[in-house]
């Protein structure tokens, strides 16, 4: 849903082929969503049906390159749902609480080992996120994605922590 209003917001920047378009999207908010190209056309496509935006066919050489432009309506469309109130936080699927659901049976130490696991993991992925951070002349979006990934997953650790915390009193009433 957001990356229908991502491919209008680079549009409202030009027009812009689909190519264009992911590249913009993953220099702009760096390595943390990654949409296909695949995703990308197919939201065009729907967008071009709805009258968001328009569509025409240049040929370059041997091959006809699709390139996309912002329609009046697609603006609007792009400026009502800026104007929106914004969305609470995404509901709370993550993978840990499945495992934990999969190994409470099994007792706190289960528990504490699939907690171990994915701290390990988010450390990794956090020296990942820290090693790529962006460029002076990035972009302000790329920037602020950059810190929310970081914070994101310094917040998780910090639930893992508590996680560990938890279960270790639990452990210590149990014995």
């Amino acid at each position: 849903m957001h990356l229908r209003y991502a491919l209008l917001a680079l549009l409202a920047d030009g027009e812009a082929h689909g190519y264009r378009l992911l590249k913009s999207f993953n220099q702009r908010l760096g390595p943390f969503w990654h949409p296909n190209i695949g995703q990308v056309y197919q939201i065009l496509h729907d967008l071009e049906q709805r009258g968001l935006i328009v569509r025409r066919d240049v040929t370059v050489g041997t091959r006809v390159r699709r390139l996309f432009k912002l329609t009046p309506r697609g603006s609007r469309a792009l400026r009502t749902w800026v104007e929106r109130r914004p969305a609470w936080p995404p509901p709370l699927r993550d993978e840990i609480f499945v495992r934990c659901l999969a190994v409470e049976r099994h007792g706190c130490q289960a528990l504490t080992g699939q907690i171990a696991k994915q701290e390990a993991e988010y450390r990794r992925y956090l020296a990942l996120v820290q090693e790529h951070e962006p460029e002076t002349g990035s972009s302000v979006t790329r920037r602020l994605t950059h810190a929310a990934a970081v914070a994101y997953t310094e917040a998780h650790l910090r639930w893992l922590e508590h996680a560990r915390r938890v279960l270790a009193e639990r452990q210590a009433l149990a014995s």
